[in-house]
């Protein structure tokens, strides 16, 4: 790909303010993270999206425009003041730069994802913008859109939703964006008296899940920039297919199906009868939010007994599920206040607290599941597992030394699922290892429980 053009976005929006940072955006300033810090910690969202409809090059520079005017996270500027701490400041209009890149092809998904982490590379001035975009033509029609987003500004749900709403705009002008996030309403309701109660809350709720963990501390790196980061990729038809058809068996969502076989899987992985690991939840109150589990910054700490069998998998979705819904709005709280109630409980449990076993699961909505019938013969599933795809990408990272991620991206024909931690945790054959009984389980689960060898949930 080469690059032909570079085009001048200017939008407009009505709102403007300056803000407290978000209870997310100072975790990150305490972590180190900053929006305009070159290197590994400046940490970006990147996200790609096709482009339906045929779309001319204006068409899609005009979304732009419309995306950026709608989303303030979009239009957040960070300038330090005088004890070099960030500030939140968004602004009402401005311009933002968009390269076009040619390509003889369409590009391949390898292709797309190199590219849009050549996009990411570069840190962000104070004044910048924090989000970089690029349409990619093949003859001169816009086929593909890549954008870094830093993730001070947004998660990755919210990057994922400006790409969707971009590429929505571009192919129809009048379509409806709904409401867009707002981080200075959220840190306003953060300082809030009602936000400083339910921090509380939550902080009183962390304590006592943390005292109950039953998982064993990861080892973490001597040096993080030198750790070596073991990734495998599943893509799987039928963990879509079991994990569609168990939720519509059992009346839960797709995310209980999905937390309940990892944590099965995880607990028996390392030989432990109970499982409480650190769930990333979604912080927007909605019935389509509170389907999925989406990356915020914050921990809900969602307790399974892996001693229930399969004839009581029922309860353990809707267990999940429960405490998926109870804790949906994990993140508005004090960060100092999260940070002392960590360093409290690792004092009493003689280990880190700090070492989270991450699930971090895409927004899926029932509406877009794959459709699953009742009747799905073993075989069929039997043929999804056989046509499995399994990648390994051992790489250097700073970011996620020491934690054990495990991240469903997407639901359609099939699922996405990675998992990765350090090396000095797991290597590569063992994150294959858990991938594989994780598909297994939930295969077994869907067809009852009963295929020998499948480690179903009648053996967690």
């Amino acid at each position: 790909m080469r690059q032909t053009a570079r085009h001048d976005v200017v939008f407009v929006a009505g709102t403007a303010a300056e803000h407290e940072l978000t209870w997310s955006q100072k975790a990150h300033e305490r972590e180190g993270c900053r929006p305009h810090l070159h290197g590994p910690r400046n940490r970006n969202v990147r996200m790609g999206r096709a482009l339906h409809g045929r779309p001319d090059m204006s068409a899609v520079l005009r979304s732009f425009a419309g995306v950026m005017a709608h989303f303030e996270a979009l239009r957040t500027l960070y300038p330090r003041d005088a004890d070099g701490h960030p500030s939140a400041v968004v602004v009402a209009s401005g311009v933002l730069q968009v390269d076009e890149y040619a390509s003889d092809a369409p590009p391949t998904y390898d292709e797309l994802s190199a590219f849009t982490l050549r996009l990411a590379e570069p840190g962000f001035a104070p004044d910048d913008l924090p989000l970089r975009a690029a349409v990619i033509t093949v003859d001169d029609r816009p086929i593909h859109i890549a954008l870094s987003l830093h993730h001070f500004s947004a998660d990755t749900t919210a990057a994922r939703i400006a790409a969707e709403h971009i590429a929505r705009l571009a192919a129809d002008p009048g379509a409806d964006l709904g409401p867009g996030w707002r981080p200075r309403q959220i840190a306003g309701f953060e300082a809030s008296p009602s936000g400083l109660r339910h921090a509380h809350r939550v902080d009183t709720h962390d304590r006592a899940m943390l005292r109950r963990s039953a998982m064993p501390e990861l080892q973490v790196a001597p040096s993080h920039r030198a750790a070596v980061y073991n990734f495998v990729c599943l893509d799987s038809a039928a963990v879509a297919l079991a994990a569609a058809g168990l939720a519509k068996q059992y009346r839960t969502s797709v995310t209980a199906v999905l937390q309940a076989a990892y944590a099965c899987t995880l607990a028996e992985h390392l030989g432990i009868g109970t499982c409480v690991f650190n769930t990333v939840m979604p912080n927007r109150q909605t019935t389509f939010a509170r389907e999925a589990v989406a990356h915020i910054a914050g921990r809900a700490l969602v307790p399974v007994d892996t001693s229930l069998g399969s004839d009581r998998f029922p309860a353990l979705c809707r267990a999940v599920d429960a405490a998926l819904v109870r804790s949906s709005s994990i993140s508005l709280r004090e960060p100092d206040r999260y940070a002392r109630s960590l360093d409290e409980v690792s004092a009493e449990l003689g280990r880190s607290a700090h070492n989270p076993y991450v699930v971090n699961i895409r927004p899926i909505a029932p509406r877009t599941l794959i459709r699953a019938r009742a009747d799905r013969a073993p075989q069929d599933l039997d043929r999804a597992m056989a046509s499995s795809r399994y990648r390994r990408f051992p790489k250097l990272v700073d970011a996620y030394s020491g934690n054990l991620s495990f991240d469903v991206w997407g639901m359609s024909e099939t699922a996405g699922i990675s998992l990765g931690t350090d090396a000095m945790s797991f290597d590569a054959t063992d994150l294959e290892q858990i991938l594989r009984s994780f598909e297994s389980r939930l295969v077994g689960a869907a067809l009852g429980g009963h295929v020998a060898g499948s480690g179903s949930f009648a053996g967690a």
